[in-house]
């Protein structure tokens, strides 16, 4: 595939992050090796040798949680005193202390790094996979980055993105690169809604295309709340099954804390694809001499009302950001939803209950903000300039 120069489009998730470049006018994805598109946003730490990233890093989660940080995304640049450090605290054991220049600095094996700097290692892992895949050097990109972070944030993204090897060229709103993903043009000109529910943020976005480029009309969103939230109110429900049956409280345990978070982040997926799905943990813990499974069978509807008002806060969110655009449910083209919590049924059902027009729901919504990211690498020019930023 060598040729062009390549810029990549870069989707830095909370959860997972995607790498895509546009080449003779289609787009492919920079893929990991076992040839998937997203890449766990997970460093790991070993006490001797270089971090694991990405997918190799997975299986550190369950034997070595402490040393393995998952959702980065919500430190860099931001304070150990900020609202998402107190959430990163409930959903990570990896200690968080105050850092010299303001960010967030996490102790692990090897050292105490800086958010940025393992922010760095997963951009730098994923232009790794680009040059592999394409064949050449890669040193540019464009980066995504959520409606509402501030500019320390959009600093951070840029240093990161320096200490990976890469020329930041442009900065762009997830929503917004979400949009994009949809096509270069659209000849209605009536506004889109974009509904982005990714892993750790929430960002709704009205925009309309204007002569062939998109122009935000208004924004709004809320950097605690993504799928990661649901994980936590899964655990908890979880939690209170264990302790009625045990009087074992999981929640004190960091280490079978985490392994029951992240069996409730595989039994939501499959919640996703079907009504029920058994929640199982093998030999949990030590009860009355004995080895203790968890065995439940869990529903949507029993998980519904747990999660109901993380669904409100999001449909709240976007019909708030509707009003402030001075648009009608009746004048908008169509609801795009986009990002991997956009797959949870009782969140569809929410967006349609609430808005009368056109819920479309992306076909790959955990793509979309990485294919709009290289589209924008690959033509600039479609995108207001006032709606993203150089670097």
């Amino acid at each position: 595939m060598a040729g062009s120069e390549i810029i990549l489009g870069i989707d830095f998730g909370t959860s997972y992050s995607t790498a895509a470049t546009v080449m003779n006018g289609k787009i492919y994805f920079a893929k990991d090796s076992r040839g998937e598109s997203c890449v766990p946003s997970l460093v790991h730490f070993p006490k001797k040798g270089p971090p694991v990233v990405g997918f190799e890093a997975e299986k550190f989660r369950a034997s070595d949680p402490q040393a393995t940080v998952a959702g980065v995304k919500r430190l860099i640049g931001r304070g150990a005193d900020s609202s998402e450090r107190r959430l990163f605290d409930q959903i990570s054991p990896v200690r968080v202390k105050p850092g010299g220049v303001g960010e967030a600095i996490l102790q692990v094996p090897g050292g105490d790094r800086s958010a940025s700097d393992v922010g760095a290692l997963i951009l730098q892992h994923l232009k790794a996979q680009a040059e592999s895949r394409f064949q050449q050097k890669v040193t540019k990109a464009v980066l995504t980055i959520p409606v509402k972070a501030g500019p320390a944030a959009h600093a951070a993204m840029v240093r990161c993105g320096k200490m990976a090897g890469l020329e930041i060229l442009q900065i762009v709103p997830e929503p917004c690169a979400g949009a994009i993903s949809q096509g270069r043009s659209s000849t209605d000109g009536m506004p889109l809604l974009v509904f982005d529910f990714g892993g750790g943020t929430f960002d709704s976005t009205v925009m309309r295309y204007e002569e062939k480029r998109m122009k935000v009309l208004s924004t709004g969103g809320d950097e605690v709340l993504g799928g990661d939230n649901f994980d936590q109110a899964f655990a908890k429900m979880v939690a209170g099954v264990i302790y009625k049956a045990t009087q074992k409280d999981v929640t004190k345990d960091a280490v079978l804390w985490d392994r029951v978070a992240r069996t409730c982040e595989t039994v939501k997926r499959a919640l996703s694809r079907g009504e029920e799905s058994r929640y199982q943990i093998p030999n949990a813990f030590l009860w009355a001499g004995q080895d203790y499974s968890v065995n439940v069978n869990v529903t949507r509807r029993d998980l519904a009302p747990h999660w109901a008002e993380l669904v409100n806060r999001a449909v709240m969110c976007a019909a708030a950001t509707l009003v402030a655009a001075d648009v009608t449910d009746a004048e908008l083209s169509r609801v795009l939803m986009i990002g991997g919590t956009s797959f949870i049924p009782q969140v569809q059902a929410a967006v349609k209950g609430q808005f009368k027009s056109s819920v479309v729901l992306e076909a790959d919504p955990q793509t979309a903000v990485a294919r709009g990211a290289a589209l924008v690498a690959a033509y600039p020019e479609i995108l207001a300039a006032q709606e993203s930023s150089a670097a």
